[in-house]
């Protein structure tokens, strides 16, 4: 018995011993693109104050009717006093922002320095959620800004469905690649289509679909993604839900990160890579 093994290894040991280093690179190079594609994010850089408001800049047509609203250091609204929702809310959440400790303010209001702002009662018996734009659940660094997520310029109405379902996932998963990438630019807002309906006041309308656009300002090289939910059923992966910003700027008319290079805006708009988000 022994004899044969030996004839054996004589034979077939080179093959066998170049099969074992093969597998053994071949494992190695795995690991090392596992743990690239899980620290895409690990290179970071500072975001200074300039080029974060530079990067939250949105154009927006002249023919849209848009206020823009600056709630503090917390969160902005590009608010549309005809349709009475906004156009845009915008904020950036840092990590250190995701361990706030103020408490969920209950009590929806009016902003009443802001012309066209709806009243809780355009809401009243309408069967749809006060949805935010801006997430409570993003603001608990700060008991002020929590109060002002609640003013109903950052409110738009959304299908249960939609606010308790898809929508809140993605917003948690917002969360979760804030902790991962140090901080996080994000824009929601409205898919207003023709024929959309208005709520029972006739003062705000309902829109068709929502839209987030995210971007990793710190992360090089900075990366970006947008989504588009129906208002109404959101069951499915996020994949399914996943467009290029191009697209939300298609439907919206908006304009996102018009300070960018035009060869960088091609770059983050023109395409959906949502693996290296969930990577």
């Amino acid at each position: 018995m022994m004899k044969r093994i030996e004839r054996w290894w004589q034979r077939w040991g080179d093959a066998v011993r170049f099969l074992g280093w093969g597998l053994m690179v071949a494992l190695v190079c795995f690991l090392l693109y596992r743990v690239a594609m899980n620290n895409n994010a690990t290179h970071l850089v500072p975001l200074s104050e300039g080029a974060r408001d530079s990067l939250m800049t949105v154009g927006v047509p002249r023919s849209m009717s848009d206020t823009l609203l600056n709630y503090g250091e917390a969160f902005a609204v590009h608010f549309n006093s005809t349709l009475g929702i906004a156009n845009c809310a915008a904020y950036e959440l840092v990590n250190n922002e995701l361990n706030g400790t103020a408490e969920r303010a209950g009590e929806f209001m009016q902003d009443p320095d802001v012309k066209g702002c709806p009243s809780p009662q355009d809401y009243a018996g309408s069967g749809m959620d006060r949805g935010h734009l801006v997430p409570a659940g993003d603001l608990k660094w700060n008991p002020q800004a929590m109060r002002q997520s609640f003013l109903l310029t950052n409110v738009c109405p959304m299908h249960k469905a939609l606010n308790e379902g898809g929508w809140a996932k993605l917003e948690e998963k917002v969360r979760e690649w804030t902790a991962r990438d140090s901080a996080l630019l994000v824009f929601t807002g409205p898919v207003v289509s023709e024929g959309d309906t208005t709520l029972a006041s006739g003062r705000v309308t309902v829109p068709s679909a929502y839209y987030k656009v995210i971007m990793a300002p710190c992360v090089r090289p900075m990366r970006a993604i947008a989504f588009i939910y129906p208002n109404g059923h959101s069951g499915g992966r996020l994949r399914q839900y996943a467009v290029s910003i191009d697209e939300v700027e298609r439907r919206t008319g908006l304009d996102f990160f018009p300070t960018l290079p035009q060869k960088e805006q091609q770059r983050l708009e023109s395409v959906v890579n949502l693996d290296t988000w969930t990577n």
